[in-house]
């Protein structure tokens, strides 16, 4: 057999026995990759590609910064992706969302104002609480609160925010009270 036919046959050998060991490595990384769970907000989009119901809720959390926490994780998530069947006026069901899978009741309703006869009233606002605000002439809005900045309006977290759980600043003058869950410190 002339000498470049003979290299050929070597190098498809090889490849054929070499092939199903790289072939299963990929799939062994593959497998661990989409095994693991998000550990910072960088990886939410893992928790945002899981199928709903495929988190089982957490354990009820005492801290109200939990809330704010399991809020982060939905960074970007549409109404689809957390379980809102409603792809308008969805911010009250964002909330009772992030409040069953921290263990805490909900308000089962749809309306952000009525978030205001929830848990038990703050006078400021604090990482993790809900927040309701004014929205238009009549309206209501809620969220999660992430912060203040340095003026002391608040950052908030809410789902119908461009169609999507998102991130923003809101003055505070639109601030109609804070609530935290009755059983939360």
């Amino acid at each position: 057999m002339p000498r470049p036919i003979q290299s050929l046959v070597v190098l498809a050998i090889a490849g054929a026995l070499i092939s199903p060991a790289l072939a299963a490595k990929k799939e062994e990384r593959f497998v661990l990759s989409s095994v693991s769970e998000p550990t910072s907000r960088t990886e939410n989009t893992a928790a945002i590609a899981a199928p709903v119901g495929a988190h089982k809720p957490t354990d009820k959390k005492d801290s109200v910064f939990d809330i704010g926490l399991e809020a982060l994780r939905w960074m970007g998530a549409s109404s689809r992706q957390v379980g809102v069947p409603y792809p308008d006026l969805w911010c009250a069901d964002f909330v009772n969302f992030i409040l069953r899978r921290t263990g805490h009741p909900t308000m089962n309703s749809r309306a952000a104002k009525s978030f205001l006869d929830y848990g038990k009233r703050i006078d400021s606002p604090r990482v993790g609480a809900i927040v309701v605000l004014t929205r238009g002439k009549n309206g209501g809005h809620i969220g999660i609160v992430r912060g203040t900045d340095g003026a002391g309006n608040i950052i908030v977290i809410s789902g119908n925010h461009g169609n999507r759980v998102a991130e923003s600043p809101y003055p505070k003058n639109r601030v109609l009270g804070y609530v935290i869950p009755n059983d939360t410190n």
